[in-house]
């Protein structure tokens, strides 16, 4: 928050926001998916009204979002959700409609049935293509691919037109190629599973590289859990960062924070790119075994624990 008031309050905004949602299931079997343990008669005991819970709580925090940064996000990446219903319900269901968001989502091979989804306002973005980016030899998730139009005259908190350094519009009705990626964790050993993750990363480096030498000011934004730190997307560059102290990472593994959920800008955008960790009261809690303060997951093991994801959400704010 320090680093955002030091550009100005004055400043308009475009707020994008990304979140691992933590297993984001519906109570419903699905044969085709190993989805057993997110059944009202599994262990987890997982019912819809524990659904529509956790539900309602990602809506509270994209609100608070909002809140915070003085305009609600344009997007929002999610990781970890099941199937087209889960994300309907998000959009459909809640207060989201009536601040009229869309979504996209697609269908992927990965065993749990896992999926990443984009949200975006429709009164600030309109979609032109989709694209699920599979990872050959790999039963992972699908890279999510959206190529977004910005409508005109969306000029926002001082009305002034916003531009880029190159003296550009940047609400000129512009495009914006968006990528939402959650790559293969490291569950069975970080070593045994670093060419899963790899393989990814290649498919994402090679779309990138082909839209950057298609066009060098093209404006490409990577949102994602990258279930890894130190992490790079070619021909990229971070957005300027600080940390919370309380929560100088998005996941709290053995008592360590871990960053690794991140955003990526082309060239073209990273000058007024600014992200921030969203640690909000609500999404954490006392950490009585490694002191400090940890994420409020849903469950702790097989144990109903009511709190929303493992991961906290980013935040990334274009300054104009």
């Amino acid at each position: 928050m320090t680093m955002w008031r030091a550009i100005g309050a004055a400043a308009a905004a475009f707020v994008v926001m990304f979140w691992n949602v933590e297993c984001l299931f519906d109570c419903f079997d699905d044969p085709a998916k190993d989805d057993d343990e997110f059944l009202p008669v599994s262990v987890r005991h997982w019912t819809w009204s524990r659904f529509e819970k956790k539900r309602d709580g990602i809506v509270q925090t994209i609100l608070a979002a909002g809140d915070l940064t003085g305009d609600l996000p344009a997007l929002v990446g999610l990781a970890e959700v099941e199937n087209r219903l889960v994300v309907s319900q998000l959009v459909r269901k809640t207060l989201l409609e009536e601040l009229d968001y869309g979504f996209v989502h697609r269908e992927s091979p990965d065993a749990r049935g896992i999926d990443v989804a984009l949200l975006y306002r429709k009164d600030v973005l309109r979609v032109l293509t989709v694209d699920s980016l599979r990872v050959p030899g790999v039963v992972t998730r699908d890279i999510l691919y959206v190529k977004m139009k910005e409508i005109p005259g969306q000029a926002r908190n001082d009305g002034n037109q916003a531009r880029n350094d190159g003296g550009q519009a940047r609400n000129d009705g512009g495009e914006y190629h968006v990528f939402v990626v959650h790559l293969p964790s490291k569950y069975g050993g970080a070593g045994a599973t670093g060419g899963k993750r790899a393989a990814a990363r290649r498919v994402l480096d090679h779309a990138v590289d082909s839209l950057l030498r298609l066009d060098s000011l093209s404006r490409i934004l990577v949102m994602g859990d990258f279930n890894d730190t130190d992490n790079t997307v070619t021909g990229l560059c971070k957005p300027s960062f600080e940390a919370p102290p309380a929560a100088p990472g998005t996941l709290k593994y053995h008592g360590r924070w871990e960053k690794i959920d991140e955003f990526f800008v082309s060239p073209a955008l990273s000058a007024s790119a600014a992200m921030q960790i969203l640690a909000l009261p609500f999404l954490l809690e006392e950490d009585p075994a490694y002191r400090g303060v940890k994420p409020r997951r849903t469950y702790i093991g097989p144990r109903y624990n009511g709190g929303l994801s493992d991961h906290l959400p980013i935040i990334l704010r274009f300054f104009y």
